[in-house]
């Protein structure tokens, strides 16, 4: 039953928020990846193995979430924005 004034998702909505939901694993993994083979590759190179892997790997992970993050805050401000023009129309 809907209340009066409620707006339930649309589908495109709901694939917004799924693709949105799948890119953050994908940065996230992405990030450990690259970053974790690159730090692993210079610990080869220069010894230290476990240390350039581990900030290798700690680097993915903030590079992935401050990507997510920023990605996230500028989908809620074009929402914010497009809703404010809609209003005032």
């Amino acid at each position: 039953m809907k209340a009066n004034g409620a707006n339930f998702p649309t589908p495109e909505d709901t694939r917004a928020t799924a693709d949105m939901a799948w890119r953050s694993v994908s940065n996230i993994t992405a990030g450990l990846l690259l970053y974790g083979g690159i730090g692993w590759l210079l610990g080869r190179k220069f010894g230290h193995q476990d240390a350039f892997m581990a900030a290798g790997l700690i680097f993915g992970i903030v590079l992935a979430l401050y990507l997510t993050y920023a990605r996230v805050s500028a989908m809620d401000r074009n929402t914010t924005t497009s809703e404010r023009r809609n209003d005032q129309q």
